[in-house]
């Protein structure tokens, strides 16, 4: 089987590339990306070519740069190129180069697709980088998702390359007269993957007849028992009712035959470690532990349950006016306030409450609950509460907390801790003229 074949046989295994898909191509200038290249070319895929000059290897990284310019104009292909002061973002994000790198050209890849319309992005990964990758991880402790190499897709990002070997790529490039780039930095063994990649593999090939090509069979089992125990896992991940919270059942989890490796497994995508998952798991008995990912994601212990955070709340607020008849809060749930008469019998919905009308004084303020909140709740003879205690014998989660809107008064008092309860100087009387009926409707 020819090499375009064999990478067409696969896009179409793993739907990367449909016909007519505008791509823009990561072009370095390597032998690896200028081969995509041509493989897209020759097959007349609509294409762009994006070049990143991290700026790091001085005379080195602008001849790149301008064998990229060249290529594309020779090519008639359009390009996009970008500067990038690497060491200085680097240095202010507390990351490593490498990580610094990767960030700067994905997040710019990213913002070509959303301005021009760029539906793939394709990169030239190939089956050797996904078997360093897998051992790479598989030596720093990783679960499922990290031995079994580079995915296929991540996103926008495709791989078309990843089925084909390194000597395949060269092959392939000598038998078309294709001239590339050569990057000295792939050469120094100070950089882990390199010593995978120079000393590591040639061992193993010489070992195992035919390494690559069996190694790469054994990814592909990982990648599809990871696809199907991720879809089984994703089962367990409920929406909570409330925007950006997902719930995980103890009790579910607890079922399975390794229960704090399947939480581990199914919270990985999320960014937290195995470690992590280790102690969620030994806390679970522990309502209000909570954890944070390094993508910003929290997981906190509820009753019988884990709740997985996926947005913080909005702390926008919100002016209602006396001539307002329905109010957007920033979550997309609504407010309305509508005229009633005074001897409307309300139903026991938690969500809708009448207030006296008399006692208000507008503009009335949407807001967050704050920490020294105080109120008087409806049926409690006016006595004055904390709305910490309130929720505390409501018996209500950090999560559920940090997303209860508070309706308060001109004058300050707080009128309604919404969807919640009354406040008792608000409550509609036998004296009460005019009523005013407020409903919380949430998506």
């Amino acid at each position: 089987m020819n090499l375009w074949n064999k990478v067409e046989a696969f896009c179409r295994e793993h739907d990367l590339l449909p016909p007519g898909a505008k791509v823009l191509v990561a072009l370095s200038g390597g032998i690896d990306s200028v081969v995509l290249t041509h493989l897209l070319r020759e097959r007349q895929q609509p294409m762009a070519l994006a070049h990143a000059n991290f700026q790091l290897r001085g005379e080195e990284s602008d001849g790149d740069e301008h064998f990229v310019r060249t290529l594309a104009q020779a090519w008639s292909l359009p390009l996009y190129t970008q500067r990038f002061d690497t060491r200085a973002y680097a240095e202010e994000q507390g990351i490593s180069i490498q990580v610094a790198a990767r960030q700067l050209r994905y997040q710019w890849f990213e913002s070509l697709c959303d301005e021009d319309g760029w539906e793939y992005i394709a990169t030239a990964h190939h089956l050797n980088d996904s078997i360093e990758t897998a051992l790479f991880h598989f030596s720093r402790g990783s679960g499922l998702s990290g031995v079994a190499g580079i995915p296929p897709r991540s996103g926008r990002v495709i791989r078309p390359l990843l089925s084909v070997t390194r000597d395949e790529i060269e092959t392939y490039a000598r038998a078309h007269g294709l001239t590339w780039r050569e990057d000295k930095s792939n050469a120094d063994l100070h950089y882990t993957r390199n010593a995978l990649r120079h000393r590591v593999l040639p061992i193993l090939e010489e070992l195992f007849p035919d390494f690559v090509h069996r190694a790469g069979n054994t990814l592909h089992y990982l990648r599809a028992a990871d696809a199907n125990a991720q879809y089984l896992l994703r089962q367990l991940l409920q929406p909570s009712g409330e925007e950006g919270i997902f719930s995980i059942s103890v009790e579910e989890i607890e079922a399975l035959p390794a229960p704090a490796d399947a939480l581990f497994d199914l919270l990985q995508p999320y960014g937290f470690s195995a470690e992590q998952a280790q102690a969620m798991w030994r806390s679970r008995q522990s309502p209000g532990a909570e954890w944070s990912s390094k993508q910003g994601y929290r997981l906190v212990v509820g009753r019988q349950m884990w709740l997985l955070v996926t947005s913080s709340p909005s702390q926008e607020s919100i002016r209602l006016h006396a001539d307002d008849l329905m109010v957007r809060l920033p979550d997309n749930s609504r407010i309305f306030l509508t005229e009633t008469q005074p001897n409307y019998v309300l139903s026991k919905d938690p969500h809708a409450v009448v207030v006296d009308a008399g006692r208000l004084r507008f503009p009335l303020l949407l807001r967050r609950w704050r920490s020294g909140d105080v109120f008087q709740p409806l049926g409690m003879g006016g006595k004055r509460q904390k709305l910490q205690d309130f929720f505390t014998n409501q018996k209500m989660s950090v999560i559920e907390k940090e997303r209860v809107w508070i309706l308060e008064n001109a004058d300050g008092q707080i009128i309604w801790v919404v969807g919640l309860r009354l406040s008792e100087p608000f409550k509609v009387t036998e004296k009460t003229s005019k009523v005013l009926k407020l409903t919380w409707i949430r998506n």
